[in-house]
């Protein structure tokens, strides 16, 4: 059972899902850019570093970050999250940001499978949602 994470648990993950590692943290900073297989690009990112005693993070917060599409309304926001509720979508409008993205609490230990389970579920849930997000029929 994993119940925080360093720099080197979170490579670990992307290699066992044998996903390129585009960019990774330096000294205290703990996060990981990889791309799938599928070509997406997501992010890994650690999370209440240091608390409660721990030296490791006891979250981790994973994103996938795109071009906004023209369609995108607060309202079609809405509606990805209505019918994707696995990640949550959101928008940063003035900067054209999208983003789709997915939590993980490790407070009381997770498995390193369910890690890599989450990383899935999260680029999974993107063919659906992205439509949505776009104001597609």
């Amino acid at each position: 059972m994993v119940a925080s994470v360093e720099q080197g648990d979170l490579l670990a993950v992307v290699g066992s899902l044998e996903h390129a590692v585009v960019e990774q943290g330096a000294g205290d900073q703990t996060f990981v850019v990889a791309t799938s297989r599928d070509d997406v690009t997501y992010v890994l990112f650690g999370t209440a570093c240091g608390a409660n005693g721990d030296p490791g993070c006891q979250g981790i917060m994973m994103q996938v970050r795109l071009a906004m599409p023209p369609g995108t309304t607060p309202e079609s926001l809405t509606k990805a999250n209505a019918a994707q509720a696995a990640v949550t979508a959101w928008a940063d409008f003035d900067a054209k940001l999208l983003l789709f993205s997915r939590y993980v609490v490790l407070d009381e230990g997770v498995t390193m499978a369910n890690i890599r389970a989450n990383v899935n579920v999260l680029l999974a849930a993107l063919p659906a949602a992205y439509p949505i997000v776009a104001g597609q029929p």
